[in-house]
């Protein structure tokens, strides 16, 4: 069927190979069908927040601050050449973890015997590291105690049910520990301050006092672990340069004498040179003081006062070397290198003074081999003398240097709070609300996606692509038969619907006039039999259609129990000779229906195939002479084969399905295996729908609807 108006089918192009997933409309009415479980949802998340909050323990939060101050220059501060820090970026991530590492936390947990509070390890594990029973404290209250013993002793007696290993491989002192270290852990809070080098340690207990405590604690230990780390690294340098000066030392006085020697072998002493120690020392520290002064210029500046004062020692250091070389030499022109380079050599630093006129005349003497030698032994005593002075110099600052300098100091102590932290309660209740509603929607949504069943027509129609209609349950104590309810409540919702079925076929006629009529079902008890005949009698008594109903269900035989249970001879004895069908006809007097019933005293096995014979098509040709309209009842699709056998014989199908009990993918099976009935399907109806819940799936339509029925 290519119908295109809206209001009774949709185009065959839009049906479905499978069941789709839910649409939004789906969930709505859904939402609305089962509005009881999110609210008991968000009642149960409610009482649960409420639990919860009752039983949280109240903490109070001390937080000490510390400045960590790594942008000093050791040199310059040792020095006293500056009289500031200069600041640089400081790496704080990595004091983050040393604060809460086991090397500061484990200190503070034996310091303050955190081991034997109950508040880090739990009484239960005091008892059991005492050796203690573990009394049950339900004996004597019922409370938040009581609840945690039982919720303690059912995790226990579970994982001895499923032989989880409770026992610790642990000592009982170091299993404390650990506990302790991690309940510490979670009630410690580390945070970078307003500025950069400024570390907020907090610290949370159910005590204040205790709280302002151990946030001073470990403030204090992570203070002198870093002072005895520094403390450690100087006497580490401090050996080493005093080895390396050593080692130095008895190098150049080997050098020395080796040039001494050659000297006193090759006729070389007594002649003056315009070098000496004190030269080759200011030289040294020249050279420092001009490196520092470059790398602090390209640092902070060249104009910093750091500089300038370095530039002023560089020229008093030029000025003692021009003197002594005047006074040794007796020349002016001796000098060393331009103060305001920014950089020498290495070769030139460290070359030993041009020899005398005397003792270049007494070289010139010597071959080349023992001139080449006297420039060795020369550069290696002079070069050793400057790396021995270097070292003595860098020795003696490093032991003027305070070991006591402190590259972190406490800015902020801990003290103990006057007020508790903010558990969140009203989170903790509005988050509680929250999770049950959404809890009770998914409830809601996956019970529906379980059941897999049809609620509202648009879901029929989404999935087939037929038009559908709903029927409301017709309440049994009310009305003891359901035969003619459309006659004895000609204005109920149940009559205006089967008024639906028949618009739908009025509007979209076809060729074969549409005279036979199937009604059909995926499996029994679905209720096409009281839709079968309830439409018989609105054709027959409103429309003033002369109908026949066929019972052609011959395995059941529902039709005939209910509308000619006296009836002995029926469609068999029609199918015999069916121009004398009139014989067998029982008449309903007040629809004016005729019913055609089976009476078989039990099942047949050979009635698909007397579904299918040419006297059964021979008796509906005799029915479309003498009849508007044939409703023939069929056996259920799924069940048996009946529906192949007569389907040529009918012109339009109606498609019963219990509503909120037939699984969806049921009615598609039933289509895919009479799939040549799906274009002939004329209406879908959901049978048996719960009034109260149509009522909530339909609110939206407001109650002004409902004012033309009368039940």
């Amino acid at each position: 069927m290519l119908a295109t108006d809206d209001n009774f089918s949709i185009p065959m192009e839009s049906h479905k190979s499978s069941i789709g997933p839910f649409g939004l409309s789906d969930i709505r009415w859904i939402l609305r069908r089962g509005w009881l479980f999110p609210i008991a949802g968000a009642l149960i998340g409610l009482m649960l927040a409420l639990t919860f909050v009752a039983f949280m323990p109240q903490l109070y939060t001390s937080t000490a601050r510390i400045l960590v101050d790594r942008s000093v220059n050791r040199f310059l501060q040792s020095t006293k050449i500056l009289d500031q820090p200069t600041l640089d970026d400081v790496d704080m991530a990595g004091q983050f973890y040393v604060l809460s590492s086991d090397s500061i936390i484990i200190p503070v947990i034996r310091s303050l015997n955190l081991t034997r509070d109950p508040e880090f390890v739990g009484r239960s594990a005091l008892r059991a590291a005492a050796g203690e029973a573990d009394e049950n404290p339900c004996a004597t209250s019922f409370g938040g105690p009581c609840i945690s013993y039982a919720i303690g002793e059912a995790k226990n007696f579970f994982k001895r049910l499923i032989g989880w290993r409770t026992a610790s491989p642990l000592d009982p002192e170091t299993l404390l520990e650990r506990t302790a270290a991690e309940t510490f852990l979670r009630r410690l809070r580390i945070e970078r301050g307003d500025v950069n080098n400024v570390i907020s340690i907090s610290f949370s207990s159910e005590d204040p006092t205790k709280a302002a405590k151990i946030a001073n604690a470990i403030a204090t230990t992570y203070i002198e672990q870093s002072g005895e780390r520094k403390v450690a690294s100087n006497k580490l340098v401090n050996q080493f340069l005093e080895d390396r000066l050593l080692e130095t030392k008895q190098q150049s006085i080997n050098a020395d004498r080796a040039l001494q020697e050659f000297k006193a072998a090759n006729n070389l002493t007594g002649v003056a040179t315009v070098d000496n120690p004190l030269i080759s020392r200011l030289r040294s520290e020249y050279v420092d003081l001009e490196r520092k002064a470059n790398d602090i210029a390209e640092a902070v500046g060249p104009d910093h006062m750091a500089v300038a004062k370095l530039r002023k020692q560089m020229d008093a250091l030029n000025a003692a070397i021009r003197a002594e070389t005047e006074r040794v030499s007796g020349t002016e022109e001796l000098s060393i290198v331009d103060p305001r380079a920014e950089y020498h050599n290495i070769e030139e630093d460290l070359a030993p003074a041009a020899p005398s006129e005397e003792l270049r005349a007494r070289l010139q003497k010597l071959d080349s081999a023992a001139q080449a030698k006297y420039r060795d032994l020369d550069f290696t005593a002079h070069t050793l003398r400057v790396l021995y002075h270097t070292d003595l110099r860098k020795f003696d600052e490093l032991n003027q240097t305070r070991p006591d300098t402190e590259d972190a100091h406490i800015i902020t102590k801990g003290a103990p709070p006057l007020r508790k932290d903010s558990n969140k309660s009203m989170l903790v209740l509005g988050g509680g609300i929250v999770f049950g509603f959404l809890s009770g929607i998914g409830l809601v949504i996956g019970r529906e996606w379980a059941a897999g069943v049809y609620r509202t027509p648009e879901q029929v129609t989404r999935d087939t692509g037929a038009y559908c209609v709903i029927l409301p349950t017709v309440d049994m104590r009310k009305r003891g038969r359901l035969d003619d309810y459309v006659l004895d409540a000609p204005y109920s919702r149940y009559t205006e619907a089967i008024r639906k079925v028949r618009a739908s076929m009025r509007a979209y006629p076809s060729p074969n006039a549409d005279k036979v009529i199937g009604v059909v079902s995926s499996v029994a008890n679905e209720g096409k039999t009281t839709v079968a005949h309830n439409f018989a009698s609105l054709l027959s008594a409103y429309s003033k259609c002369k109908t026949l109903i066929i019972d052609c269900d011959l395995h059941r035989r529902n039709l005939t129990a209910e509308l000619a249970p006296d009836a002995r001879q029926g469609l068999l004895e029609a199918l015999d000779d069916p121009s004398q069908l009139e014989k067998y006809i029982s008449k309903r007097e007040r629809s004016g229906v005729d019913v055609l019933p089976c009476a078989l005293s039990e099942r047949n096995p050979n009635v698909a195939e007397l579904l299918g014979s040419a006297q059964m098509q021979k008796l509906i040709a005799v029915a479309r002479e003498n009849y508007d309209f044939i409703i023939i009842e069929i056996a259920p699709i799924v069940s048996v084969v009946d529906i192949k056998m007569i389907e040529h014989l009918v012109d339009k199908f109606i498609f019963v399905i219990e509503w909120g009990k037939t699984k969806r993918s049921l009615v598609e099976e039933a289509l895919s295996e009479a799939d040549v009935i799906r274009d002939r399907i004329s209406c879908m109806i959901l049978n048996k729908a719960d009034p109260a819940t149509l009522r909530t799936i339909e609110s939206y339509k407001g109650r002004r609807i409902a004012e033309y029925f009368v039940e």
